[in-house]
């Protein structure tokens, strides 16, 4: 990175006080002092326009900070999700989000685990207690409050169309999936107990449609699913329904349909489904695993899903069909992404550098080289994708 280039940030709400509690108590543990206010930094300098520009230069003369020590810093906000990093040419994006909430860094992500291997079990339950809420107990109690198709007429599942960017709490996004996956099909078939205003959600519509991407299921897999994650009325989550769709990929353990489609290296890896590549590549006993894994990478991750798949392969080529955890995944994802790798072609050549590396530190005696490890699995992708 030259000091001479631009940055220019944005960052879609202002932080909240109870935002300022979790980076301090929870965040700033695992990220360090320095990481902490170069955070603080970014978010101050977009709270008047919710953008800003300036040389990397001028940022560093201004807040005495080394290019080095800014990237290692800079870095550490990616791979904990708070900061999404965009590159052309010597312009650069930085995408400031906000951090989970107290709740979803301590028991819906990875991060609390990872944060009580550090800091000890004893220390964190003092976290945890400055946390805790006097929760009313209802358990003798009858809910009755009313819905939202209980007070108005269920007429159309038609979204409101919004063209603009509009201020909202985004904190680690998703991927852009580009499935057609039949939503208001999916609506229709539920019965009509379990229709209420989850369905009109975005988001929960984007969770049905990636859910039913990573594991190529049909409408009525989907019905399924949601019926046996759901009770009553009740909500449910992107964990529930991960979950449900795991078991009932285990359950099913469909075959694919085998036909011949002549794409090109980029195609294949840009429109094969995360579920073709498992079941081709990974053990047996741990595709509903590993299904299970890239779901999650693809929920939590908003990046081109050709490039997850890039990772899904050369993962598992390497650790001989066994897909690690969320943790070590996305520690892979966030290392190529801190290298500049924003498509599928980029993710493409970045594996077959590092597998060219490798071979030349165990070949440096052969006169000939071994073919590219991709060309047998795209050739093979390219068979099974349907």
């Amino acid at each position: 990175m030259k000091n001479a280039s631009v940055f220019t940030l944005h960052m879609q709400t202002d932080l909240s006080p109870s935002d300022h509690k979790v980076l301090a108590l929870l965040y700033q543990p695992m990220m360090g002092l320095p990481t902490h206010a170069l955070y603080l930094t970014f978010a101050s300098l977009c709270e008047k326009d919710q953008s800003f520009s300036m040389a990397h230069a001028d940022f560093f003369d201004l807040f005495d900070l080394k290019q080095a020590e800014f990237l290692k810093y800079r870095q550490r906000l990616e791979a904990l999700s708070l900061l999404t990093v965009f590159q052309k040419d010597d312009d650069y994006i930085y995408v400031v989000k906000i951090p989970l909430s107290a709740r979803q860094f301590l028991v819906d992500t990875v991060f609390g685990s990872y944060l009580q291997s550090e800091i000890g079990e004893k220390n964190i339950d003092r976290l945890i207690a400055l946390f805790e809420i006097d929760a009313p107990v209802t358990d003798t109690y009858k809910n009755i409050t009313k819905s939202f198709d209980q007070m108005y007429e269920f007429k159309s599942l038609n979204l409101l169309a919004v063209d603009k960017p509009i201020e909202g709490r985004i904190n680690n996004g998703g991927s852009t999936i580009r499935y057609a996956f039949d939503y208001n099909a999916f609506v229709e078939h539920l019965p009509e107990r379990l229709k209420n205003s989850q369905l009109l959600n975005a988001h929960f519509k984007d969770q049905i449609t990636r859910i039913a991407f990573v594991y190529q299921f049909e409408v009525d897999d989907m019905v399924t699913i949601y019926e046996a994650a759901t009770q009553s009325r009740q909500s449910v989550n992107f964990h529930q329904l991960n979950l449900k769709a795991r078991l009932h990929y285990q359950t099913k353990n469909k075959q694919l349909e085998i036909r011949e489609k002549d794409l090109d290296e980029g195609a294949v890896i840009g429109n094969i489904t995360p579920q073709v590549i498992i079941q081709k590549y990974a053990k047996t006993d741990q595709r509903g695993l590993a299904l299970s894994t890239a779901s999650q990478l693809l929920e939590r991750n908003h990046v081109d899903p050709g490039i997850i798949n890039v990772i899904l392969m050369f993962v598992l080529k390497n650790k001989d069909g066994v897909l690690p955890n969320i943790n070590y995944m996305e520690k892979v994802l966030n290392d190529w992404l801190s290298k500049g790798i924003q498509t599928t072609e980029d993710a493409m050549r970045h594996s077959l550098e590092i597998e060219n590396s490798w071979q030349k530190s165990q070949t440096r005696t052969k006169k000939t080289a071994e073919p590219d490890w991709m060309d047998d699995y795209l050739a093979g992708l390219a068979k099974m994708e349907g």
